[in-house]
This record gives C-alpha cells, structure tokens and sequence, in this order.
C-alpha cells in the first residue's frame, strides 16, 4: 500500500522522498509514520517500474540535502487514479479512510468525485450483506461504522479546498 499512497501524495504536486514524508505525516499524523527508508525504497521500485520519474538533483536543492524531485509518469497517474477509485467487496474501513484522505487532498476533480462515487457504492453494497438479524456486538459495530463512513463519504467535498483552473 506504500507505493500507492506515494503515487496519491504525488498526485497534487512534485516533491522528493523527503517532503512526500513529510506530506503524509501532516496528512495522518504521528501514529501512522512512515520510515524515510522504506520511502526511498518505495521511491526506487515505482521509478523502475516506470510509474514516476526522479530527476537529477539541482543545485539549487543542494542546500537541502540535494534531494532529487519525483514526479508521476502517465502510467503512475494511471496508476494513483486506479488506486484511488476501484473498491473490492471486502474493503476495509480504514483503507476507504486513507485513500479519501489522500483524494481530498491531492486527487484532480474527477478522480475525487470518482472515488466519492465509487466509495459510497462500495459502503451500500458492504451495508446489504450486514443484515440487522445479525445479533451481537461486533456486528452492530460493523453495521455503525460502516454507516459513519457513508456519511463521512457525502461530507468529504465540503472539505476540499478550493482548486484553481490551472490544477
């Protein structure tokens, strides 16, 4: 799931290894910190796999660290869309919960609205198969969050922000 949260934090701008920690960190906070290790890591499998493209280190980064700028490839924003947008049966809440994140913060409008779409899809189906002759707690659980997430899922545009015509 690493490379493809990466190739979402790319989706709304350039940056290097470093920031697009950095971008997930402000993003999800201290309890779900990534390692700047298996960032590069990420990094260096995506750019093989010819979903992002890392360009030379400039001199004007030197004072940075000389951190080389990633960049998504057509197939990498392919890629992020796919990601983003396509739900199995069986997705979890929390994976709905991350990508959204990442679709409200860096994903252009029809990917959001896609994913918005394809989301509140994906919890109806998830709703029917959770019947309410189905006793206990963990079931009564299951039934609440996935009604929380539908509704969080209708609330999500009214916490994009603002995007200018140009991107």
């Amino acid at each position: 799931m690493l490379d493809d949260i990466l190739l979402a934090l790319l989706g709304g701008r350039d940056g290097s290894a470093w920031e697009l920690m950095q971008r997930h960190d402000e993003l999800f906070g201290g309890a779900h910190r990534m390692d700047i290790v298996r960032v590069m890591a990420a990094v260096t499998r995506l750019e093989r796999a010819g979903f992002l493209r890392v360009d030379a280190a400039v001199p004007e980064r030197m004072a940075s660290g000389n951190r080389r700028t990633c960049s998504l490839t057509a197939a990498g924003r392919q890629r992020q869309r796919a990601w983003l947008c396509e739900f199995n049966p069986d997705v979890s809440v929390e994976d709905v919960y991350v990508r959204g994140m990442l679709a409200v913060q860096t994903a252009d409008e029809e990917t959001f609205e896609t994913f918005v779409r394809n989301g509140l899809t994906a919890t109806r189906v998830r709703m029917h198969t959770l019947t309410d002759d189905v006793a206990g707690a963990k079931a009564a659980f299951e039934r609440e969050t996935v009604r929380a997430l539908a509704l969080w899922l209708h609330q999500l545009p009214d916490h994009r922000a603002p995007r200018s015509a140009a991107g």
